[in-house]
């Protein structure tokens, strides 16, 4: 009896061995339905969602019809936008720069979790006009925060989060701020007030790094006094110093020292 060896295989990649054992077993995978590509592409991060379709002439058909999502977007003064990690400038030249800001203007829609605006004085010195739609907006030493308004898409309102840091006065009296679930009002120079404090129909407030006369307190409570607020309306007046809250509070016993009591015969343990 003659004994055989067994036959070993050639060194091969293991896909092709596969491939010819398994002829009917390696198939291409049904392509993507539309509102599947769709999906994908709307929750892909804004910068590879940015390579990949400005590289396929298919993809960019669909595309300017998906809303772009972002956790954030930020905006500087004539100089740069970034959603995430996809940054526009104005620096930039060439064809690229013309690809992106038509990319980035041309989405009927931004989905954002908050829009942040550093230094912008006016709706002019936004580097790209977008049309956002978002959860939170907070601006850091902008002229007034009104003039962005006509980048938010009506749906972002009533906001969860409005952050207002001012240079300059402005007046808070307006519907985006009454309606907003959270606000907090900051300053970052004294002597600039800030008008219509007093006329907010909240029922809570934070104001923060308050300096000399950013305030006036006793306009407030003379506010509630005339028009009253609810049971539980709270405002948060945070002071960066002590001078400035025993400024305010000189203000205060100055107007309402009628209604000082020094509770005697009161003995109260806590």
């Amino acid at each position: 009896m003659v004994s055989r060896r067994p036959r070993y295989l050639p060194d091969l990649p293991h896909y092709l061995i596969l491939f010819s054992f398994l002829p009917y077993a390696v198939t291409m995978p049904p392509p993507l339905s539309y509102p599947a590509l769709k999906l994908v592409l709307e929750y892909l991060e804004a910068k590879k969602r940015f390579h990949i379709t400005s590289r396929n002439v298919g993809l960019q058909k669909i595309d300017y019809l998906i809303p772009l999502r972002a956790g954030t977007v930020t905006i500087w003064k004539d100089t740069s936008v970034s959603l995430d990690n996809l940054e526009y400038k104005t620096d930039y030249k060439g064809a690229f720069a013309k690809l992106m800001k038509k990319y980035l203007e041309g989405k009927p829609n931004i989905h954002a979790g908050c829009v942040y605006f550093y230094y912008v004085k006016s709706y002019k010195q936004v580097p790209l006009k977008l049309n956002l739609i978002i959860n939170k907006l907070e601006t850091f030493c902008c002229s007034d925060f009104r003039k962005f308004l006509p980048m938010i898409d009506f749906r972002s309102f009533p906001l969860k989060k409005l952050e207002i840091t001012q240079e300059e006065s402005v007046n808070v009296d307006h519907p985006v701020v009454h309606t907003a679930e959270d606000v907090i009002l900051q300053f970052n120079k004294p002597y600039e007030p800030m008008k219509g404090i007093e006329k907010l129909q909240r029922e809570k407030l934070t104001i923060q790094n308050i300096m000399t006369r950013n305030v006036d307190a006793v306009k407030i409570i003379k506010n509630w006094i005339k028009n009253g607020r609810k049971i539980g309306t709270e405002y948060f007046l945070c002071f960066s110093f002590d001078v400035w809250i025993q400024g305010m509070l000189k203000d205060l016993k100055r107007e309402f020292n009628e209604f000082q009591n020094d509770l005697k015969g009161i003995n109260v343990r806590y």
